[in-house]
Parts: C-alpha cells; sequence; structure tokens
C-alpha cells in the first residue's frame, strides 16, 4: 500500500518484528507471544546480538519444554530452525506441526549425518538454526555444542550464545554477542566449543545473582 506521495508508509517497529512467511510460524509465534507475556512474562536482553539476516546458529541451554518457543519469540523477527530429537516426529500430527514451524528431526544418539547436511543447508539458505544442550558439562552437551561449532566452521556462519532460566513465573532469555569460527581445523573447533560453554555458563551465573547485585552494576 503507498500513501499519496506514492510511497509506502512506515511500518510500526512491532510489525516489522513479527517473522515473515511460514504462516503456522507466524500464528504459533503471535500466540505464544501473547500467551508467555501475559500468563508467565518474559524478560529479553541482548536482541540486538542476533544478526537481522544471514544464517547463523542460536545455541542455548535446555531449561525446560518451554524453550522453544520462549527462544523464539526472544529471536525475532527471525525465524529459528529448531533441531529437534528424533523421537517427537514419530506421530505424524506432531511431525507435521514441527515441520510446519521449520524444525527438523535429529538422532542425537548416533552421528546423524542427514541432520548435519540438513542444517548446513539451512544455514547456508540465510536461515537461523536453533540447538540446545543439557548443561554446559557433560559429554553429551559437550558434543552438542562441539557439533554447533562445526556447523559454524562448515557455513562460515556465527553462534549466537543465549542463556534461558525463570526468574520466579518470568522467563528470561540473555544473548550474548557473537561467536565467528576462525579456520576449519579441529583444533579450533575445540576453542570454539570452549568459547560457547563457556559465555553460557556466565550468563547463567548472572541469572542466579541476587537481583540487588546485578542492579548495582
Amino acid at each position: 500500500m503507498t500513501d499519496a506521495s506514492g510511497k509506502k508508509p512506515p511500518t510500526s517497529a512491532a510489525a516489522r518484528d513479527v517473522p515473515r512467511g511460514a504462516p503456522l510460524y507466524v500464528m504459533g509465534y503471535v500466540f505464544f507471544t501473547l500467551w508467555i507475556r501475559l500468563v508467565y512474562g518474559l524478560r529479553i536482553a541482548g536482541a540486538e546480538h542476533v544478526p537481522r539476516a544471514g544464517g547463523c546458529i542460536i545455541a542455548s541451554n535446555h531449561f525446560s519444554g518451554w524453550d522453544p518457543p520462549v527462544v523464539g519469540v526472544a529471536a525475532a523477527p527471525r525465524q529459528v530452525h529448531f533441531m529437534a530429537k528424533r523421537e517427537l516426529f514419530a506421530k505424524p500430527f506432531l511431525a507435521w506441526v514441527l515441520r510446519a514451524v521449520r524444525a527438523f528431526p535429529v538422532d542425537r544418539t548416533a552421528n546423524d549425518i542427514g541432520a548435519v547436511k540438513e542444517a548446513l543447508r539451512r544455514l547456508k539458505a540465510g536461515h537461523t538454526v536453533g540447538i540446545f544442550f543439557e548443561g554446559t558439562r557433560h559429554a553429551d552437551a559437550k558434543a552438542v555444542m562441539g557439533g554447533a561449532a562445526f556447523l559454524a566452521q562448515r557455513a562460515a556462519v556465527p553462534i549466537v550464545p543465549a542463556a534461558i532460566w525463570r526468574e520466579g513465573r518470568r522467563f528470561r532469555v540473555v544473548f550474548g554477542p557473537p561467536l565467528r569460527p576462525e579456520g576449519t581445523s579441529k583444533e579450533e573447533a575445540l576453542a570454539l566449543t570452549a568459547d560457547l560453554a563457556q559465555r553460557v555458563r556466565e550468563m547463567l551465573a548472572q541469572g542466579q545473582e541476587p537481583r540487588e547485585e546485578r542492579a548495582s552494576r
């Protein structure tokens, strides 16, 4: 739509922050935004660190079953294509819903080459891929973070570290400055993995500080 001068009217900030395309994703975004903010509350910090365009990985700790919609809302207007465990795709209807909101399956019990190729395809196409890991110290978490570093190297995209937790009922999501891969060697991947783990630990530790101490900084 244009005005009398032939120019398009300015778009409101709220409208600009709604993800585009993928109708079910947009519907889910609107629903969960209202639900989470009105029922639970949501506080977001560091949203400026999520690139507005181009491929990137959002790597976050896994806190609860609410993590994907909460992080998806916090990362808007980017649509986040989450890697989800294969078992969730066992039921046809749930599988259809997950695929409709851009999620794709990964077998975390094996070296899932198909999931790696799909993630690389999406990253190289300019999409945002979301990856969750349990904690930051045990072997499974390090393997997932190592996978994120591998994808970042191969697709030449940044990793945005993210942390999610709850303050009472309210959800809190913090994004850190992007980590950019340097080189493609195994040693450089290990260094990137360690840097990612450290960043997420620091953000989570900050969230555990007393509110008065955080406010005094």
